[in-house]
């Protein structure tokens, strides 16, 4: 078994805290950094985290999204707990980033939709939606190839549910909303959950990402989102100033009907992801795609602390 000491809370949650921790292999390998997602004392807590568990098992090898290594029960001292031994983001997360550095150019946006349509792609090819798909669930990695872009992964599986979960649990009339209220869709605030869904949080992601501020900034409060979604089935404004592939690029993770909304596979092909590049940007794209195809979960295990200093 391995052993593990906690070096620092990273962040905690509703049901469980992810801290920054050094594990010891029994193998008497070196020690590793990674990222311990610990249930609180409550039994949900450890359901939860099994859940989550058995939905990352699903994506291993994926490469936009987070990996589990394992897991492992510890005694603590009035329960015992329940732990994820995770990848660790030495950047943080893509909120973090948007707050600290605020618009990113087209061109990074680009890339990280990218990145991050492939993760939808192979999520709802597994027949799951995520459900809480936002910036500070998009956790940053290096890339080895460049000094301007992260690899983005998307994380936190807290929420997801099966195709057979949200048809059990989720429906017209149910209204079990959960999730971050902005960056939900219309159907979805309703009851319906569907892997539309998922598009439509991306969608207000990308305007996060190529503004800086929230898409939906000039809204006041949740109840006031609430009408403009649930009543009048209201998109977030697109932006002025952006290209017309990226307007028509939003204007698909848009559509009032989500039968009708454009699927992950559908806005892989759009221009937006696959037009024509500059000579800088299609290098960055091309050394992208050689980095995807050759890193691997396994290799990524061997994350040291110190070999990360932090980026401007």
């Amino acid at each position: 078994m391995a052993t593990w000491k906690k070096l620092a809370t990273l962040g905690s949650g509703s049901y469980a805290t992810v801290y920054l921790s050094a594990l010891n292999l029994p193998d008497g390998s070196n020690r590793k950094i990674v990222a311990v997602k610990s249930s609180s004392h409550f039994s949900y807590s450890v359901a939860s985290l099994k859940k989550e568990k058995k939905i990352l098992e699903l994506f291993k090898g994926c490469n936009e999204i987070i990996q589990c290594y394992f897991d492992q029960y510890a005694i603590e001292k009035y329960y015992v707990s329940y732990n994820l031994f995770m990848e660790l983001a030495p950047y943080g997360s893509l909120g973090e980033l948007i707050r600290k550095r605020g618009a990113l150019s087209e061109d990074t946006v680009r890339i990280y939709t990218h990145m991050l349509l492939k993760g939808l792609h192979c999520i709802h090819g597994k027949e799951v939606v995520h459900c809480d798909l936002k910036p500070d669930n998009i956790l940053l990695f290096p890339t080895w190839t460049s000094e301007t872009w992260y690899q983005v992964k998307i994380a936190d599986f807290g929420l997801a549910k099966t195709r057979e979960e949200a048809k059990a649990e989720f429906g017209p009339g149910k209204m079990k909303f959960r999730g971050a209220a902005f960056y939900m869709s219309p159907e979805s605030v309703t009851g319906v959950i569907g892997t539309a869904l998922d598009i439509w949080s991306l969608g207000c992601i990308v305007i996060e990402m190529i503004t800086g501020m929230d898409a939906w900034r000039n809204v006041k409060s949740q109840e006031e989102l609430m009408v403009k979604l649930a009543l009048h089935k209201e998109a977030p404004p697109i932006p002025d100033g952006l290209s017309w592939v990226c307007k028509d690029f939003l204007s698909k993770c848009f559509v009032k009907d989500p039968t009708q909304r454009s699927t992950s596979a559908m806005l892989l092909n759009h221009p937006f992801i696959n037009s024509a590049y500059n000579s800088d940007m299609q290098t960055s794209h091309t050394a992208y795609q050689i980095y995807s195809q050759s890193v691997t979960s396994s290799s990524l295990f061997s994350y040291d602390l110190f070999d990360y200093l932090p980026r401007n």
